[in-house]
């Protein structure tokens, strides 16, 4: 065992360990660096308590969902399903989207590649707040009118008896019957 206060100038290490994910990280720390951040293993501005892992997800969903272009895009509405709606996000959880899409192939394209970069640069921003690597934090399921319709895939989730999807609201849409 190496004595790490006198090969380190007096640092203690310390190890934070995270057995979900199976990780541990070892740092060099000054012996009086007790906060809570350091104690519970959380890098950078991470969240206080555990709520605020799916409150921010839910406020990542809600702004996505706010700057969606329907017309541009082709989506006729935008649901949240899974930890995200469900309250239980944690730290590594990813944010589950399901659109309806009625657009043509190219605005699928476009859509697909505009949800590409809020993707990586959600997966970053969770990364500088919690530590956790999930670089591309959105799972965004697509869905058409002829999966409504015979209720297959993740098109089953809405409307559902249990665990529904949340519809979120998109500009320009919320007065449009036949948005859902």
């Amino acid at each position: 065992v190496i004595d790490s206060p006198s090969a380190s100038g007096g640092r203690v290490l310390r190890v934070l360990m995270n057995s979900d994910l199976d990780e541990a990280i070892g740092m060099l720390a000054s012996p009086e660096d007790h906060s809570s951040e350091n104690r519970h293993g959380r890098i950078g501005a991470a969240p206080a308590n555990a709520e605020e892992f799916w409150r921010w997800r839910m406020q990542m969903a809600e702004h996505i969902a706010s700057e969606l272009d329907s017309d541009r895009f082709g989506v006729a509405a935008a649901y949240v399903i899974g930890s995200t709606k469900n309250a239980s996000a944690g730290p590594a959880s990813d944010i589950d989207l399901l659109l309806h899409h009625r657009g043509t192939p190219e605005q699928r394209h476009d859509l697909e590649t505009w949800l590409q970069g809020w993707s990586l640069a959600l997966g970053k921003v969770n990364y500088l707040r919690t530590g956790y690597s999930n670089p591309e934090l959105l799972d965004v399921h697509i869905i058409t009118d002829a999966d409504i319709e015979g209720r297959t895939s993740f098109a089953a989730k809405i409307g559902a008896v249990t665990d529904a999807a949340l519809e979120l609201p998109i500009p320009g849409r919320e007065d449009d019957p036949a948005s859902t």
